[in-house]
């Protein structure tokens, strides 16, 4: 392995023992990804896809925007990399799923993706836990080096970067008063859905989804929703 991973790899050690927010686990595997010719990374936490990729994105280093409306158009769920991803814990590159796809098929989904990414080689890792996709990470660049000895340093990264998020839901599930369901609904209330809506994904009424949520506002001391969300976040209220 060159000298440059065995650095890039000290480096991540460091700065992901103290990483604090999963922004700072997202740019510690840009920092490390970097020497390499990769520019961006998008970290997407899979158990928590439902039917758009707005909640299930952890880091995004390029604009969250562009990602949220590739996927409106052409849902990341359908695409042939979720799919690879979900078969295999294995890293691949999106060159080899483009040349797997054929022709016909290739050059539709290929031509969809988000602007530069098209002229792009990149690299998925993903992470499975008890035989299920729990975490996938992309990098992409413009010509970045995708050796086998660079994938397995990112593959490497990527799974130290996934202990250490694991660590920080721990520590935040331990010092939060609500209970997970409770934290659930306040999640969806982030992202603008409606009791009906939070219903629906849950599968509970919208009944059930204020009690929850009426309870999460009582233990934490406030009185609207927003003030909830906030300091569940770790904001004042």
């Amino acid at each position: 392995m060159p000298m440059e991973a065995f650095d890039a790899l000290k480096g991540l050690t460091a700065q992901l023992s103290s990483a604090a927010t999963v922004d700072d686990i997202g740019r510690a595997l840009l920092s490390v990804a970097n020497p390499f010719g990769f520019t961006n990374v998008l970290i997407l936490d899979a158990t928590k896809f439902v039917s758009r990729v707005g909640p299930a994105i952890v880091f995004a280093s390029a604009d969250r925007k562009v990602v949220e409306d590739f996927d409106a158009a052409r849902p990341f769920v359908l695409g042939p990399a979720f799919a690879r991803a979900q078969a295999s814990d294995r890293p691949f590159l999106m060159s080899q799923v483009r040349e797997s796809m054929g022709n016909a098929p290739r050059k539709g989904w290929w031509h969809t993706l988000p602007g530069e990414s098209q002229h792009k080689d990149g690299l998925v890792v993903p992470i499975h836990v008890d035989g299920e996709l729990a975490w996938g990470v992309g990098f992409t660049g413009h010509d970045p080096d995708v050796s086998q000895a660079v994938q397995s340093v990112l593959s490497a990264a990527v799974h130290a970067a996934y202990d250490r998020f694991q660590e920080l839901l721990d520590s935040n599930t331990a010092s939060s008063p609500l209970s997970p369901r409770e934290s659930e609904c306040l999640r969806w209330v982030i992202e603008g859905k409606s009791d009906c809506e939070i219903g629906k994904v849950l599968e509970i009424s919208p009944r059930t989804v204020r009690f929850h949520i009426n309870n999460a506002k009582t233990k934490l001391g406030v009185s609207t929703r927003i003030q909830a969300v906030v300091k569940q976040a770790g904001g004042s209220p």
